[in-house]
């Protein structure tokens, strides 16, 4: 499986997503994609077959296809808050999990929709 994650997140899940298995990680900022449009990276990350992680609550009530979108919603901002909060969704749900689906992660719950 393969991931995208936004530019408004920290590349410290690049590692924890690898640490799960044999997954492929790009980063929007990295690959300087950032600025584009919400619906421009879609349009990316499904052509690349991507799973684009996000804390964009935009996403959530999206009509666009997509491969799977997964959104963090914490509380905090800082890098410790995210990776506490990815990491709680890890030790959880598997990654696979995720393909084609919206997943909304919270400090108190874990959705993931069929869309």
């Amino acid at each position: 499986m393969k991931f995208k994650i936004d530019e408004n997140l920290p590349f410290i899940l690049k590692k924890l997503i690898e640490k799960e298995g044999n997954f492929e990680v790009d980063s929007v900022y990295y690959e300087g994609l950032a600025g584009i449009t919400d619906i421009r990276l879609l349009e990316v990350c499904f052509k690349e077959k991507r799973i684009l992680i996000t804390l964009d609550t935009d996403f959530i009530t999206t009509d666009q296809s997509h491969y799977g979108i997964i959104i963090l919603r914490s509380r905090k901002q800082g890098k410790n808050a995210i990776r506490a909060l990815f990491t709680d969704f890890l030790n959880n749900f598997t990654l696979e999990e995720s393909k084609k689906k919206i997943t909304i992660i919270e400090p108190t719950q874990i959705r993931i929709r069929n869309d």
